[in-house]
């Protein structure tokens, strides 16, 4: 399996004379869209759970201080929802990976 990403990364490599696309680099390096499409869902999931966190102990920092603002809220709403949506994706894409229908 690593012998056929590297060879595929490496037939990239010399068909383009400069930088290569994302896309085709990802699918070299992790060998499937099911991989890439995890990866990625992964990957922002944990971002937005992160900035969840942040903002919480922001808004719990700035009610103590009383200097809380609306917009604090509305950030909060904003991170919770994207993610609930990277979340769903990665159930998904997870789902598929392990059923064999998405290679």
């Amino acid at each position: 399996m690593q012998d056929a990403r590297l060879a595929r990364q490496a037939e990239l490599e010399r068909r383009y004379d400069g930088p290569i696309p994302e896309g085709e680099l990802l699918l070299a390096r992790f060998g499937s869209a099911a991989a890439v499409e995890l990866l990625a869902a992964a990957g922002n999931a944990a971002f937005y759970r992160r900035m969840l966190q942040r903002q919480i102990a922001t808004i719990r920092r700035r009610r103590g201080e009383g200097s809380a603002y609306p917009s604090l809220l509305r950030d909060l709403r904003l991170y919770r929802d994207r993610w609930r949506y990277w979340r769903r994706k990665q159930r998904i894409a997870s789902a598929l990976l392990a059923d064999g229908r998405l290679q």
